[in-house]
Protein backbone atom coordinates (compact mmCIF):
# COMPACT_ATOMS: atom_id res chain seq x y z
CA UNK A 1 0.00 0.00 0.00
CA UNK A 2 1.37 3.41 -0.99
CA UNK A 3 1.85 5.73 1.97
CA UNK A 4 0.06 9.07 1.57
CA UNK A 5 2.01 12.24 1.97
CA UNK A 6 1.31 14.40 5.00
CA UNK A 7 -0.84 16.91 3.08
CA UNK A 8 -3.14 14.17 1.79
CA UNK A 9 -3.43 12.73 5.27
CA UNK A 10 -4.28 16.14 6.73
CA UNK A 11 -7.02 16.64 4.14
CA UNK A 12 -8.39 13.19 4.91
CA UNK A 13 -8.55 14.01 8.64
CA UNK A 14 -10.24 17.34 7.90
CA UNK A 15 -12.87 15.60 5.79
CA UNK A 16 -13.51 13.15 8.61
CA UNK A 17 -13.79 15.96 11.15
CA UNK A 18 -16.33 17.77 8.98
CA UNK A 19 -18.75 14.83 9.16
CA UNK A 20 -17.98 13.98 12.79
CA UNK A 21 -21.00 14.49 15.06
CA UNK A 22 -19.77 12.86 18.26
CA UNK A 23 -18.95 15.62 20.76
CA UNK A 24 -16.85 13.36 23.00
CA UNK A 25 -14.69 12.13 20.13
CA UNK A 26 -14.26 15.71 18.92
CA UNK A 27 -13.15 16.82 22.40
CA UNK A 28 -10.57 14.02 22.45
CA UNK A 29 -9.25 15.04 19.04
CA UNK A 30 -8.98 18.67 20.19
CA UNK A 31 -7.16 17.62 23.36
CA UNK A 32 -4.76 15.45 21.39
CA UNK A 33 -3.99 18.27 18.96
CA UNK A 34 -3.41 20.77 21.78
CA UNK A 35 -1.20 18.37 23.72
CA UNK A 36 0.97 17.75 20.67
CA UNK A 37 2.06 21.39 20.32
CA UNK A 38 5.72 21.66 21.07
CA UNK A 39 6.29 23.48 24.30
CA UNK A 40 9.63 25.07 25.08
CA UNK A 41 11.43 23.35 27.91
CA UNK A 42 11.14 25.14 31.22
CA UNK A 43 14.34 26.57 32.62
CA UNK A 44 14.92 26.04 36.31
CA UNK A 45 15.89 29.27 38.00
CA UNK A 46 18.61 29.37 40.60
CA UNK A 47 17.95 30.73 44.06
CA UNK A 48 19.95 33.84 43.14
CA UNK A 49 17.88 34.41 39.97
CA UNK A 50 14.65 34.13 41.96
CA UNK A 51 15.92 36.53 44.60
CA UNK A 52 16.98 39.03 41.90
CA UNK A 53 13.55 38.85 40.28
CA UNK A 54 11.88 39.41 43.63
CA UNK A 55 14.08 42.45 44.36
CA UNK A 56 13.27 43.96 40.95
CA UNK A 57 9.56 43.30 41.48
CA UNK A 58 9.62 44.94 44.91
CA UNK A 59 11.50 47.92 43.51
CA UNK A 60 8.93 48.28 40.70
CA UNK A 61 6.10 48.21 43.24
CA UNK A 62 7.79 50.86 45.40
CA UNK A 63 8.25 53.07 42.32
CA UNK A 64 4.61 52.63 41.29
CA UNK A 65 5.50 50.74 38.14
CA UNK A 66 2.50 48.45 38.34
CA UNK A 67 -0.63 47.68 36.31
CA UNK A 68 -4.17 47.25 37.58
CA UNK A 69 -6.07 44.07 36.76
CA UNK A 70 -8.14 45.98 34.17
CA UNK A 71 -4.97 47.31 32.50
CA UNK A 72 -3.46 43.84 32.31
CA UNK A 73 -6.63 42.44 30.77
CA UNK A 74 -6.67 45.21 28.15
CA UNK A 75 -3.01 44.63 27.33
CA UNK A 76 -3.48 40.86 27.05
CA UNK A 77 -6.33 41.31 24.54
CA UNK A 78 -3.75 42.56 22.04
CA UNK A 79 -1.56 39.45 22.25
Amino acid sequence: MKRSNIQERKLNVIEQLIILNDEEVFKKVEALIHSSYKKPPLKKLTKQELENRAKISNQNIEEGEVYSQDEVEKISQNW
